[in-house]
């Protein structure tokens, strides 16, 4: 009983944590579909530049940890290249993430013009 109370918790929080993600997209989106004036795009192409700021710091800290792997990874044992290619994928997410946001924001600055 309890392990069915747990389980029906779990899925019940991570379906509210992940519609307050999706929320946030759809913030966005509106944002983007309202931008009409100069200062708008402006507001924009900043929040995209936080946003590719935060990715980048992400991607370099697993830089960071892909480092410490490799400089040790006879700690890791056999889980080591199950890390290595989790971060590897994230670091790889993280920078594309970044980039595509540096994109929008360039896009959003020259709206602005």
């Amino acid at each position: 009983m309890r392990t069915t109370i747990l389980i029906i918790t779990l899925i019940t929080a991570t379906l509210f944590i992940s519609g307050t993600s999706l929320a946030e997209l759809g913030k966005m989106d509106k944002a983007e579909a309202q931008a009409k004036t100069k200062f708008d795009h402006i507001g924009l192409a900043e929040m995209y530049e936080k946003e590719a700021s935060e990715m980048d710091a992400k991607a370099k800290e697993q830089k960071v940890l892909l480092e410490e792997y490799k400089r040790h990874s006879e700690y890791y044992g056999r889980e080591g290249q199950d890390f290595q290619s989790h971060h590897e994928a994230l670091l790889r997410e993280y920078s594309r993430a970044a980039e595509r946001n540096k994109e929008m924001a360039a896009l959003h600055r020259k709206m602005a013009e």
